[in-house]
């Protein structure tokens, strides 16, 4: 159920870029297409499944340079955006980054108060 709706964010997002960029406003220009479907391919392999972050977040990053550089501008670019076509959508991303920061700040903090017990 999450690796669907992530999908279609993604593509929400493309078509927002598409739409300002190339002026496109029923169906994604080829580029745009080619990225949407190399998006959602690498999506469905990834090995993190339902549990997996944002991308920006991940450890392993499966894009390859060049596209990681397309969606990434197409992410700064729709990001801000969202909030006027998506404004949910918008909400929940923004409020799911930062349980995820805060937890992993918790789990930092975890991490070297072991190693500090380790070292007496």
């Amino acid at each position: 159920m999450r690796k669907e709706k992530e999908i279609e964010v993604v593509k929400l997002m493309i078509d927002v870029y598409c739409r300002g960029k190339h002026k496109h406003k029923k169906e994604l220009c080829e580029e745009c297409e080619e990225l949407w479907q190399y998006a959602k391919a690498r999506r469905e392999k990834c090995p993190f499944g339902d549990e997996k972050t944002f991308c920006s977040n991940c450890k392993i990053h499966c894009y390859k340079p060049s596209m990681r550089e397309k969606i990434a501008k197409v992410m700064r670019y729709s990001g801000p955006r969202m909030m006027f076509y998506h404004p949910v959508i918008a909400f929940k991303h923004v409020a799911e980054t930062m349980k995820y920061k805060r937890k992993a700040k918790k789990e930092q903090k975890g991490v070297k108060v072991k190693n500090d017990k380790e070292k007496d």
